[in-house]
């Protein structure tokens, strides 16, 4: 487990985090600046805290009352950048093998081979950097940072530079990490849907301020993290089974519990099970069921939850899961909305993003 408890001036404000992650994937979500990348470069050991302790499972790794600061070298820390900052002279492998070949034997916890079944990167072993495409490059760093025998796992917006169908593709490799090698990961991203594909739990950052920590669904509309959530778009995210496609027809079916969602050809088989994507603002609130809509998706639910800041609201949907949909006041107020009281709602099928698959 990872604990913090440090504080580093920066240039117009002071990083001070008070934090412990005891999860498989704690993720670090913010606005720029906010001092997330700081926070990486601090237990990774490249850039120093004014006083503090970082302490990875049983081992101080900097007390400033202790004066001790282990080197970067000595932290076992893995590190993946935004930027995948491959050696372009040497191929695949020969990237994969530099931090796994200044190892002793004794010291490796992952063999070559082992890692390169998991991130199928065998067809790429002979390449050079210019010859990968993003998703390649990402692949390939993930796997030198595996090499080097990690305790630990820094990921600084590794799926940024990113489409979504890449992203999509790297997710599974992500979560094979977490559940196959045992290495816990510190994950920073701005993206919402990303993190709740990998992991729940998430450390809200503004200005060099711990907001809040926790679980995202129970913090997401505290009156500090619901505006740090809205810059970047809230997206809910659900498991679903799909059932079936009908091409001709424009769409999949798929099954979230008691629920069925009619959302775009996803390409798998039925019986697959995937996350799809659907933003707070797409979700349409109303009373009854509508008639004579192009809209394709109608979804009974309770509300569970209601958050107020300002002139906007959240209002949290159980429908086997919450759905978190976007209002303003105004339509809170207009509909009458209360907790316990029944909705529908209206989702369009194209306005719902296919995710990876579940594992």
């Amino acid at each position: 487990m990872l604990s913090l408890s440090l504080s580093c001036a920066l240039h117009s404000f002071t990083l001070a985090v008070e934090a412990r992650c005891p999860y498989p994937v704690t993720a670090i979500f913010g606005p720029s600046g906010a001092g997330k990348t700081t926070l990486l470069n601090l237990v990774a050991g490249l850039r120093r805290p004014d006083r503090g302790e970082i302490r990875l499972g049983e081992e101080l790794l900097f007390s400033s009352e202790k004066r001790l600061d282990l080197p970067p070298e000595k932290r076992r820390v893995g590190y993946v950048f935004q930027d995948d900052l491959l050696f372009p002279h040497l191929t695949a492998a020969g990237n994969l093998r530099y931090g796994h070949d200044l190892l002793s034997p004794a010291g490796r916890r992952f063999a070559f081979d082992r890692i390169v079944e998991l991130l199928e990167l065998g067809p790429l072993l002979g390449r050079r950097p210019a010859q990968l495409s993003g998703g390649e490059r990402q692949r390939v760093a993930l796997g030198r940072a595996l090499l080097a025998s990690p305790r630990l796992l820094l990921m600084d917006e590794p799926l940024s530079s990113l489409d979504q169908g890449l992203k999509s593709r790297i997710i599974p490799y992500l979560r094979h990490i977490r559940s196959e090698l045992g290495i816990p990961i510190l994950y920073v991203s701005h993206s919402v849907a990303e993190i709740l594909e990998l992991t729940g739990q998430v450390i809200f950052l503004d200005r060099g301020e711990v907001v809040a920590q926790g679980d995202f669904f129970h913090l997401a509309h505290h009156p500090r993290v619901l505006p740090l959530v809205e810059e970047h778009g809230f997206e809910n995210v659900l498991p679903v089974e799909v059932l079936g496609t009908e091409a001709e027809r424009g769409f999949s079916l798929v099954r979230h519990g008691a629920h069925q969602f009619k959302v775009p050809p996803c390409g798998r088989p039925p019986g697959s099970r995937i996350f799809i994507g659907i933003r707070a603002d797409d979700i349409i609130l109303c009373q009854g069921r509508p008639q004579g809509l192009s809209v394709r998706n109608f979804v009974e639910g309770k509300v569970v939850e209601i958050s107020r800041v300002g002139g906007k609201g959240l209002v949290y949907v159980e429908v086997g899961k919450r759905l978190a949909v976007k209002v303003t006041a105004e339509a809170i107020a207009e509909l009458g909305l209360e907790v316990g009281q029944t909705v529908t709602c209206l989702i369009k099928t194209h306005s719902i993003r296919i995710g990876p698959e579940v594992e």
